[in-house]
């Protein structure tokens, strides 16, 4: 099934590109997503943790199940003060 995943500040630098589609396996999951990011993308290793990730504007989970066409954000954490 296809998704489009859309990166985010410094992971857009690191992959080259801001948004993909992409497609995944039945009952993938966030965690799956990150795996193929990371061998699709080597310099991504490392940076997709401790992020926030949404999809379709909803905050996800590792273990949560990717949908049909869903719209996957990863967003770095930003400091403020």
């Amino acid at each position: 099934m296809k998704i489009k995943v859309t990166l985010y500040y410094h992971l857009k630098e690191k992959a080259g590109t801001g948004s993909l589609e992409i497609d995944v396996p039945e009952k993938a999951t966030i965690k799956d997503l990150k795996g193929m990011l990371e061998a699709r993308f080597p310099a991504l290793r490392t940076h997709l943790d401790n992020i926030m990730i949404l999809m379709d504007k909803k905050i996800v989970l590792d273990e949560d199940v990717l949908k049909e066409n869903a719209e996957v954000a990863f967003l770095t954490p930003v400091g403020g003060g």
